[in-house]
């Protein structure tokens, strides 16, 4: 009785949208490869961090359909449940890398790197402690690790929104969650932590 379309979608919109964060986080500098110029970035845009707080909020989408699409009253409700913690915390999430964007006066993530650059004590975890706090506990939370796997419960929650899934369809989201730890770490890197660049020199 499920909705067969929106029942494989889901799972692969959560995979794209996790796929899609990375791709304006900057892992290099620019290196000369047979004499053309490579940056190790897909892309380089000046608005680098709403990028990622918009496509990464997409995520919840992969989410709840899969609750709806599944037509069975507990992956509803944990869908509503895992969706309803995803977006208050995104709100943190968001509201703790202002703080970085106001320090180095832009949202490309290169130029917040480059802003780090040469010296440790340049890292904006060190001006901004409260606010890579407030990051990590937001990120956490994101990617449902303990404490924050209430939505999940696999003991008395019948799992939460993937009670109907298996094979493919169920490992896809649990890699996009996998890629999802992945980017809040990259992320918190880049905006905290100085980036690709090493500590000293």
């Amino acid at each position: 009785m499920a909705d067969k379309v929106i029942f494989v979608a889901a799972p692969v919109v959560s995979m794209i949208v996790a796929l899609l964060v990375f791709a304006v986080i900057p892992i290099g500098p620019s290196i000369i490869v047979f004499g053309r110029e490579v940056t190790l970035q897909l892309a380089d845009i000046n608005v680098g961090l709403m990028y990622v707080l918009a496509v990464s909020s997409l995520g919840i989408y992969g989410i709840v359909l899969g609750g709806w699409a599944s037509n069975n009253k507990y992956a509803l409700l944990g869908g509503l449940r895992s969706s309803a913690q995803l977006i208050s915390y995104e709100l943190v999430l968001g509201l703790a890398l202002m703080g970085s964007v106001m320090l180095t006066g832009t949202l490309s993530l290169n130029q917040i790197v480059n802003a780090q650059a040469y010296d440790f004590w340049n890292w904006l975890v060190f001006l901004q402690p409260l606010g890579f706090l407030l990051y990590v506990i937001a990120a956490i939370a994101e990617v449902n690790r303990a404490p924050f796997d209430l939505p999940e419960a696999e003991q008395e929650l019948t799992a939460g929104y993937h009670t109907e899934y298996s094979g493919m369809k169920f490992a896809l989201f649990f890699m996009a969650e996998s890629i999802n730890m992945i980017n809040v770490s990259a992320i918190a890197v880049t905006m905290f932590l100085g980036g690709w660049r090493p500590p000293f020199g």
